[in-house]
This record gives C-alpha cells, structure tokens and sequence, in this order.
C-alpha cells in the first residue's frame, strides 16, 4: 500500500512539473521573433492558394535532396493522390491516375520519357481510388 502511494505521489509530482514547465515556456516567450525566423525558412507544402494551378509545373518546384524528379506529363485535370503503378502482360509498366471527374493512364515503362495513353472521364463521377487487377 505504501509503494502505491509512492507512485502516485511521483507520477503526480511529475505531472505538474510538466504542467508549470510548460506554462512558464508559454509566460515567458518573446515577441514572436523566433516564429517570424521560422517561417520564413518554412515553405507550407499545401500550395492551396487562390493563383495556384496544379495543372503549371513550374508551381511545384519544391524538392528535397533525396528524390530526384525524372519527368513531367501534363495531364487534362489535375490529378489526386491516388496512383496505381502495375506492369501489364504486355510488359509495359503503366501508372494509372485518379483525377477529379478522369481516371489516366500512363506509361511509365522509360520514367524520363513518360507517355500518356489515354483517360476515362467521366463528369459526373469523382474518381477517388484506382487500382490494376489483373
């Protein structure tokens, strides 16, 4: 019963140290200089904005130095998340692309030289999930 109330005794004690540290960080913070540094070096990775066209490559130049983009095909709609990458019987690898009211399909055998195919559209469906079954 003692040990018990030890415990409890600690994870309390723990628990409002916690609870005061973290209101004497909000108490106490500067003016805000440290939140302008950041953001400035901070890009919002949602480019959401009212001129933003998903359809102009030239508005998705960020990058990270660990995957190197190896082409660009513009298709008739912008696309969405959703992509299904399957190697067909013919042995092409084809990339299939939800769009919003399309679905597209890519060949993507050569990365670097991608081909568009052809798309499913249809203006009264929303294609939300693609997938290649065989």
């Amino acid at each position: 019963m003692n040990r018990q109330r030890v415990g409890i005794l600690a994870g309390l004690s723990m628990s409002i140290l916690l609870l005061l540290g973290s209101a004497g960080i909000l108490l106490l913070e500067d003016d805000g200089s440290t939140d302008a540094e950041f953001s400035s070096s901070v890009i919002d990775p949602l480019l959401q904005d009212d001129g933003h066209d998903h359809r102009n490559a030239s508005q998705h130049v960020l990058s990270t130095p660990n995957i190197k983009p190896l082409g660009y095909n513009p298709l008739t709609e912008p696309g969405n998340a959703e992509v299904q990458v399957a190697e067909s019987p013919d042995g092409r690898i084809y990339a299939y692309i939800a769009g919003w009211t399309e679905m597209h399909i890519v060949d993507v055998t050569d990365p670097e030289n991608t081909t568009w195919m052809g798309e499913y559209y249809d203006p009264n469906t929303q294609v939300l999930d693609v997938k290649y079954i065989q």
